[in-house]
């Protein structure tokens, strides 16, 4: 009786479908990381000036929740600051300035559409909450008082300057302790006890909380800055970007700006 030997082993012939399903399935790994994931969230990128930080800080929460799937990028700075990287070709799809003057420029150079003002805001003299200095009027900052104030080139620099010259100040009156990029880099040394007194805006002020102790200006010598914004030129963004616009335009972003403590939009 002869040896017996083992039957052929058989291939099982692979499925079709199995095979379909993997080759239409790969590429969807390589972009979602799983077959039938969902597509990446889109991102909305906003250049606002310092001051916006924390009405457009809320604003973001808002915007996220009606329009799912996008991200709103924040970045806060000097208008200056933030006009000049926009002109150096920075990916931006918002602007909003603490002035007409950066946009203006932008415009000029076709970086930046047209501009819709959508707040106000007013400088007022702020001091430490201890006060030791012991300022009771503006015209106690030329006594020696440590004075930090915004850079020309910003503008709460430039509504400082004004607001100065209408009350006869001059540079050499004072002691100017630093002259700062941004109006969050004015109040915190003040916060702090680092300094004196201040020109800042009147939101920075209300934000600060019982840190500082605001002093009256007199009505004269008031200076109100006017926030313009838009949509940067090259966005491929365009419609959300406006729909940002339309939201810190609309009811609820000025009701947000005004309990922080902005003034209503007004018209160029």
């Amino acid at each position: 009786m002869g040896m017996m030997l083992p039957a052929p082993l058989t291939r099982r012939r692979p499925n079709r479908r199995s095979l379909l399903a993997l080759v239409v399935c790969l590429p969807l790994t390589v972009l979602s990381g799983a077959c039938g994931g969902s597509s990446s969230s889109k991102s909305l990128t906003v250049f606002a000036a310092s001051s916006l930080t924390g009405g457009f800080t809320q604003l973001k929460a808002v915007y996220e929740k009606q329009h799912p799937g996008w991200t709103v990028s924040l970045d806060f700075a000097g208008s200056d600051t933030l006009a000049a990287q926009i002109e150096q070709g920075a990916p931006v799809d918002v602007y909003a300035a603490a002035s007409p003057k950066y946009p203006q420029a932008l415009q000029a150079k076709k970086l930046l559409g047209a501009t819709t003002n959508f707040a106000t805001n007013t400088l007022v003299l702020v001091v430490p909450a201890s006060n030791p200095a012991h300022i009771a009027d503006v015209s106690d900052i030329t006594k020696g008082a440590r004075v930090v104030i915004g850079d020309p080139s910003v503008p709460l620099g430039a509504y400082t300057e004004t607001v100065l010259g209408t009350l006869g100040l001059t540079d050499a009156q004072l002691n100017i302790a630093s002259r700062q990029p941004d109006a969050k880099s004015v109040i915190a040394p003040i916060a702090l006890g680092e300094a004196d007194a201040g020109f800042v805006y009147v939101t920075d002020a209300l934000a600060a909380g019982s840190k500082v102790k605001q002093i009256p200006l007199p009505a004269s010598a008031r200076a109100t800055a006017t926030y313009p914004i838009g949509i940067v030129t090259g966005t491929k963004n365009e419609e959300a970007a406006q729909q940002w616009i339309d939201l810190v335009t609309g009811p609820k972003g000025q009701a947000i700006l005004t309990g922080l403590g902005f003034g209503a939009k007004r018209v160029a």
